[in-house]
């Protein structure tokens, strides 16, 4: 027996499982755009194996004790498991034998054999597992890079540098009533260079930032809106730390977070000295998983994008070739270069997320991008005009698309495929577009962002005018290549460092 094929149509995680169950011996080889892999298999066992990068063992293993050793076989070979199962395109074969290989290719796999193996099945559970927190942190680094509240139009003016600032020297005062937010952030935070000081109400943080300024600190005060107030009657105290922190010389800029923030909040924040607003994850409180998953994202936003921005410590790039206003005379293929060549340059992955808006803005004068999420779609940010006028970023916060009646938003998420075609007249499509404004639509678009082989994400465009769209496969090929390597800044970030 013998069975070849793309990665894209049969996930090596299922080929693991199959030749594992059958208890079969011979050999399953992977080629990638990176370099070679194998798996040699004895009786379903993987006694052995190599990746591209996954040198051969040295004299110095030879010295080890034989529980030595075999403890780093095992640890190779689940490392081996781990990065194949992560593949989302190559090809490979699976070639049956009477004898489990000792060399494939040029790669003599007699010293790194295991006699004993490791059944897959004992790893599949936590593959699987290690697959979902990929996942769920890939969705969660595509919501908190729209954590600042201005509109996208202005945000995609301004992308974040690709650099990231070698030193810190500002100190972070992080004001929330969860215990959770507080530990999650600030180790965020701390990791990423800042000192933290954390305080729990308003009181607490007036008294701390005022020591830390006596103390010459280079101040911020990120706090959450939601505090109870001083006076207990009402859930606004993120105000009392703004006006608290007002009269301190020199005055600390303030990110002020909230899951929800209205045109109101927003202007009496201002007001009051608020320099930023930033949504703070709530959504998926109910998961502790994702919730933790989401702060983490978050937590590295405020590090990578929203802090330095605060702290006046990065530059304004270069803006990409297309703007809205020239759409319809731009080079489109020149944007999608341009955005591939930042990919390529440093896979960041609020850089990705701000991209994929960026890109979208070459082929429609309208688009939102939906996180994929508890059986529904829930709008990130948009751009482009609505009926009544009000920030499309905005309103994009307030959308949820069912995903439980067929519609193309359902398909495309299942499918992974694009769609694109007239828009019908009833169903999550219809409504969404009643909600932000028919204005002369007459088709849409649909492209999902997908994750280790599922969607996380679906990018939907329109032209209002009724005008067609153009030819988006440029569109579909940069989603693809960004969703690529959205993966691979999590994988590199997990750690491909072989034991």
């Amino acid at each position: 027996m013998s069975l070849s094929g793309s990665i894209a149509d049969l996930p090596l995680l299922d080929i693991l499982q199959v030749v594992a169950f059958s208890k079969r011996t011979g050999h399953l080889t992977v080629g990638t755009g990176e370099g070679e892999a194998a798996v040699a298999f004895r009786d379903g066992r993987v006694i052995s194996g190599y990746t591209w990068d996954l040198p051969p063992l040295g004299d110095e293993e030879d010295r080890l004790t034989p529980e030595a050793r075999t403890s780093l076989l095992r640890a190779r070979l689940a490392h081996i498991l781990s990065r194949l199962v992560r593949l989302r395109e190559g090809r490979f074969a699976f070639s049956l034998a009477t004898e489990a290989p000792a060399r494939l290719g040029d790669r003599d796999l007699s010293r790194e054999t295991l006699e004993e193996g490791i059944n897959p099945e004992e790893l599949m559970l936590d593959l699987a597992r290690q697959l979902d927190e990929d996942r769920r942190d890939c969705a969660a680094a595509l919501t908190a890079s729209f954590a600042t509240t201005p509109d996208t139009e202005a945000l995609l003016e301004d992308l974040p540098l690709l650099e990231e600032k070698e030193a810190r020297k500002s100190t972070v005062l992080l004001v929330d009533d969860e215990p959770d937010v507080r530990r999650v952030v600030s180790e965020r935070l701390s990791s990423a260079g800042f000192r933290v000081t954390v305080a729990a109400d308003a009181a607490d943080a007036a008294r701390e930032a005022a020591r830390l300024t006596r103390e010459g600190e280079s101040l911020l005060v990120v706090t959450d809106l939601g505090l109870p107030s001083a006076q207990g009657s009402s859930f606004r105290g993120g105000l009392d730390v703004v006006k608290g922190v007002a009269g301190l010389s020199p005055k600390p800029p303030v990110l002020l977070m909230s899951e929800t923030i209205d045109g109101q909040i927003r202007s009496r924040a201002r007001r009051l000295g608020a320099s930023m607003l930033a949504f703070k994850p709530g959504l998926s409180k109910l998961d502790p998983l994702q919730y933790e998953a989401d702060l983490r994202a978050f937590g590295d936003t405020l590090a990578r994008s929203l802090l330095p921005r605060l702290e006046g410590g990065r530059a304004r790039p270069a803006p990409l070739a297309a703007s809205p206003s020239a759409k319809e005379t731009a080079d489109r293929a020149g944007v999608v270069r341009s955005a591939l060549d930042q990919i390529s340059q440093h896979a960041d992955p609020d850089h990705i997320a701000f991209l994929l808006l960026s890109v979208a803005r070459a082929f429609f004068p309208r688009a939102i991008l939906f996180i994929a999420r508890d059986d529904m779609l829930r709008g990130l940010a948009g751009f482009g005009p609505t009926q009544s006028g009000a920030s499309l970023d905005l309103l994009a916060r307030e959308l949820a698309v069912p995903l439980d009646e067929p519609s193309a938003f359902s398909h495309a998420l299942s499918s992974g495929r694009p769609w694109s075609g007239p828009l019908p007249r009833n169903g999550p499509t219809r409504r969404l577009l009643d909600h932000v404004g028919p204005l002369g639509v007459a088709a849409a678009s649909l492209v999902p962002v997908r994750a280790h082989q599922e969607t996380i994400a679906v990018l939907y465009g329109d032209i209002p005018g009724g005008a067609a769209p153009p030819p988006l496969e440029p569109l579909f090929a940069f989603v693809e290549t960004a969703s690529r390597a959205l993966e691979g800044a999590f994988i590199a970030r997990r750690g491909a460092a072989a034991p």
